[in-house]
């Protein structure tokens, strides 16, 4: 019997109903060549603590725009090169008219700035309004990107409608506030945060059953044949790939030898994902795992505490827990996720904020690019990096902030090495043929901070943008104003949400000024 021509295919088996990539051959004609069938996409992938000052190293000045071979990487990401074409770096943009004081330096910066990174509000005066203390009080605005999941329609409807992923295994001080604004950057409600899960055996999980979850079950098994289906296979470490491969091999006879690539590729992966995600998963200690991921997360209650849980080469039972091979297993599901269009909004934070981590796992070369000499297991600890030397000026100088005192190198480092796993992810992504395009084509990946530099102010975020479907300009870095002169985060979400989305959303985020949205003109086509 002839399979559906569905963009969700799927290979059946016991107890399992795997996702498949998109198949050209198998393709309804509309979603071909890039037209409306198309999936949109957005992730946002944040670090905390600010950006060295080998950030803006190649930026243009106030109010200029670079293109092509005059836009050059700054050496704290260089590892973007293979995506330069398709990356757009924004600088001089700021997130602080939302604060009450009406300027960009917020206290206390770490769980304000991070709480209003994806909301454009203050979650501190929320609280006061509401007559709550703020040390026990959860608000915020709805972020972004649930905006963008309740808005976008169902031809945009996924079986896990956005997945919160993240890294910080050793979270510091929360500034006398809720995890919530230091653990999480999506909002389902002004009640609701969603916070990220570390734990790639949660997510990995979360996506197989998103997977079984997307068409009607196995003709003629309960949900209860298949529940016992799937502990007798993690029982027997099988791997779901047995469970399908039947099904598998009648599908590689029906496409087309480009396709059958893919669907060979993408098995081969999943099942090295399996088994590094197995790996990794038994490293890390309960404590640090965070809470599993679901369909539609409801509110996170507090985690165990802060100043808890693992640092790179910390003994468990299993063994010792590697960051870099978190990252990269945490890289591959967020791929397969996107890949088999499970979700097409993910948020992914690198690490938390105020995240007291000691990156012993950065390696000798992406030390090298920022000069620093490499000193196997030296710490590197993030929060006491942001808080060494390093230092930029706030007032216009010759069209640019000075460099008053260069960022040591260990925070230089860091930052470089959270560049190189964001390229990472995003040559992944690009390596997808999509119709017209590729998988990064066809999304929007936001690479961004919630605070300045050393200074923890909220304004000249480090922003990156890629992708965009042709909305956006590529291979370019635009430059706006200095400090009173500059734009705001809220108009960026705001360009995103109305240019590539098409939402119609009137406003997004406070301005305490009175000043409405307008659109970021200068990063469009």
């Amino acid at each position: 019997m002839k399979r559906g021509m569905t963009r969700r295919n799927l290979l059946r088996g016991a107890g399992v109903c795997l996702a498949l990539p998109f198949l050209e051959s198998l393709a309804p004609r509309r979603a071909r060549a890039g037209e409306p069938g198309t999936p949109k996409r957005f992730l946002l992938c944040t670090f905390p603590n600010g950006a060295p000052h080998h950030w803006w190293e190649t930026a243009p000045a106030f109010g200029k725009t670079l293109k092509g071979a005059d836009f050059k990487l700054p050496r704290v990401l260089e590892h973007f090169a293979p995506v330069k074409s398709k990356m757009l770096m924004i600088s001089r943009i700021g997130n602080h008219t939302w604060s009450k004081e009406q300027n960009a330096f917020i206290e206390p910066s770490h769980s304000r700035c991070m709480a209003a990174l994806s909301t454009c509000v203050d979650a501190d005066e929320l609280g006061r309004a509401a007559g709550q203390d703020l040390g026990e009080w959860v608000g915020n605005g709805v972020s972004v990107d649930q905006l963008i999941v309740q808005k976008a329609g169902p031809e945009q409807a996924t079986r896990i409608p956005s997945l919160q992923t993240g890294l910080g295994v050793k979270p510091g001080f929360f500034d006398g506030r809720s995890y919530a604004y230091n653990q999480a950057v999506s909002w389902k409600s002004p009640r609701e945060p969603l916070k990220r899960s570390v734990n790639p055996k949660a997510v990995f999980d979360a996506l197989i059953n998103a997977g079984a979850a997307s068409a009607p079950p196995v003709p003629g098994q309960t949900d209860e044949q298949a529940r016992i289906e799937a502990e007798r296979r993690a029982a027997t470490e099988k791997s779901v790939i047995d469970a399908v491969l039947a099904d598998a091999n009648s599908l590689m006879r029906k496409v087309g030898s480009d396709d059958r690539k893919i669907v060979q590729q993408y098995l081969d992966a999943l099942r090295e994902t399996e088994k590094n995600v197995t790996r990794v998963q038994s490293t890390m200690t309960p404590s640090s795992l965070g809470c599993s991921p679901i369909g539609e997360p409801g509110v996170v209650p507090e985690p165990p505490g802060q100043q808890e849980g693992l640092n790179e080469n910390d003994s468990t039972e299993a063994g010792e827990y590697k960051h870099d091979d978190h990252a990269n297993v945490m890289i591959d599901l967020i791929v397969m996720a996107i890949q088999c269009d499970v979700t097409r909004v993910i948020t992914h934070m690198l690490d938390d904020a105020r995240s007291e981590f000691e990156y012993r796992c950065i390696p000798a070369d992406v030390r090298a690019k920022v000069g620093l000499e490499y000193r196997e297991g030296s710490s590197l600890h993030y929060h006491s990096c942001q808080h060494g030397p390093g230092n930029l000026g706030a007032t216009d100088e010759g069209g640019r902030y000075a460099v008053v005192e260069e960022s040591n190198l260990d925070f230089a480092a860091i930052n470089c090495w959270l560049g190189q796993k964001t390229a990472q992810l995003a040559q992944r992504l690009d390596a997808i043929p999509e119709g017209d395009g590729t998988v990064l084509d066809h999304s929007v990946m936001v690479y961004m901070s919630e605070m300045r530099t050393h200074d923890h102010d909220a304004y000249d975020l480090p922003i990156v943008l890629l992708g965009g479907d042709g909305v956006f300009l590529n291979d370019a870095h635009v430059a706006y104003g200095p400090l009173g002169q500059d734009r705001q985060l809220r108009d960026l979400w705001f360009t995103i949400m109305n240019q590539y989305y098409d939402l119609g959303v009137a406003s997004f985020g406070e301005d305490r000024r009175g000043v409405p949205n307008a659109l970021l003109e200068e990063i469009l086509r």
